[in-house]
C-alpha cells in the first residue's frame, strides 16, 4: 500500500472529515507523488541535483520548449514509485501559460494529473 499526505488544489495540507490531516492511499497517493515530482525544479533537491524538471530551460526562458518540458516531466513521473507507464501527456499554451495533463498507469490503477507554468 502506498500512502502520502493529501493536498488540496492550492497544494496545501488539509484536515479530513474526522479533523485529522488527510492521507491519500494507493492510486491517489501515487498520482499526488507524481504531481509533486513534476513541481520539483531541477537542482532543487540538495542531495540529488539531477532530480526535478528543468523549468528554467523549458518554460521560463523565452518561448516554452514543449518537447524538452515533456521529456523532463515524463522522466520525473517515471521515477515515482508505483508508476508503470505514462499513457498520454498533452500540453497546451494559452495566455502565456503552458498547461499539461498526464494520464498515468500505476500498480493500483490509472488516473491523471494536471498543472501548468
Amino acid at each position: 500500500m502506498t500512502q502520502t499526505l493529501s493536498v488540496d488544489s492550492n497544494n496545501d495540507l488539509f484536515l479530513g472529515p474526522a479533523g485529522n490531516i488527510s492521507i491519500s492511499y494507493d492510486v491517489q497517493a501515487v498520482l499526488e507523488n507524481c504531481a509533486h515530482a513534476v513541481k520539483v525544479r531541477l537542482g532543487e533537491v540538495v542531495l540529488n541535483t539531477e532530480q526535478g524538471v528543468s523549468y528554467f530551460e523549458t518554460g521560463w526562458n523565452g518561448v516554452p520548449n514543449q518537447i524538452q518540458f515533456e521529456s523532463s516531466a515524463r522522466a520525473a513521473i517515471m521515477r515515482v514509485e508505483g508508476v508503470i507507464d505514462i499513457v498520454s501527456f498533452r500540453m497546451s499554451i494559452a495566455d502565456s501559460v503552458l498547461s499539461y495533463v498526464a494520464v498515468i498507469r500505476t500498480i493500483y490503477g490509472q488516473g491523471e494529473i494536471n498543472g501548468g507554468l
